[in-house]
């Protein structure tokens, strides 16, 4: 079931309601820092960057100037435009750059939202340099249930169930001749501190699962979300787990560009997580 944020408003509350904590920040520089740094890197791709919450914190961490696509002009619109952050308007599937003149793609909870994964994995092998890195941050199917309030809305977990991928299924179809696994793990991502806020996050229905069940499934699950919050609000910090899957662009022999790879099997197993 796809998601289309141009026209939908959720870019009016996305900011607000998507904002990283400190803690959150720290978190998420740790685990660029771990996969893709040190920098210097020269050139790095933020595909999916939606309203630009991540290019900066690319930019700062790895001391790369940064490409940030989004096929969205309403979520790119809310974008902050620091130097070394350059937006573009482009799909995933198609991105406006020279080849091989990337060093490092960055994806995080797009992976889901784009329609032609062979082409826009395509993409990504043509404009990445010998031996660039591929670090995709996304829910899997294996981490729906850490989320809280996917219980309270009983459509959203069987429309996640289906949109997202398995972690097996994913570095399947991202080894399909394009790149070589190197590491899966799971982030334990801060999302708030204490349960009311959370609700109210949750509230602004700026996740785009939310926007695909039906209206009166919402309201009726928003008020027993805020009233279970309300009953246990201690001020703690609420995580919320993803995957986050590194690859390495192929060698020439293997790599052949969008759509004409031959398929061979990835050199690390996926592991425990």
């Amino acid at each position: 079931m796809a998601f289309r944020y141009d026209g939908s408003g959720i870019h009016e509350r996305y900011v607000a309601a998507r904002r990283l904590t400190e803690e959150a920040r720290e978190t998420w520089a740790r685990a660029i820092s771990e996969h893709l740094g040190p920098g210097p890197l020269g050139r790095v791709l933020d595909v999916g960057c939606g309203t630009g919450r991540f290019s900066r914190l690319l930019r700062d961490v790895l001391s790369a100037s940064v490409y940030a696509v989004d096929p969205s002009a309403d979520m790119l619109g809310q974008a902050p435009r620091p130097d070394g952050v350059w937006l573009v308007r482009a799909a995933a599937e198609a991105l406006p750059l020279k080849g091989g003149s990337i060093d490092a793609v960055f994806a995080a909870m797009v992976y889901h939202h784009i329609a032609d994964k062979e082409a826009a994995l395509g993409e990504c092998g043509r404009v990445l340099a010998p031996d660039g890195l591929v670090l995709l941050c996304t829910p899997t199917r294996e981490t729906l249930e850490s989320y809280l309030w996917i219980r309270f809305f009983p459509t959203a977990l069987g429309v996640d169930r289906a949109r997202m991928p398995g972690r097996v299924d994913l570095v399947e179809t991202v080894c399909r001749g394009l790149f070589d696994f190197e590491r899966r793990s799971t982030m334990h991502r801060p999302f708030t501190r204490g349960l009311r806020e959370y609700a109210d996050r949750v509230g602004m229905r700026a996740i785009s699962t939310l926007r695909l069940v039906p209206d009166d499934e919402f309201e009726a699950g928003m008020a027993e979300l805020r009233r279970y919050c309300a009953d246990r609000d201690h001020g703690e910090t609420l995580y919320e787990d993803f995957d986050v899957f590194l690859f390495r662009r192929a060698s020439s022999e293997w790599f052949s560009g969008s759509g004409g790879a031959t398929p061979r099997p990835s050199r690390s197993s996926i592991g425990p997580g």
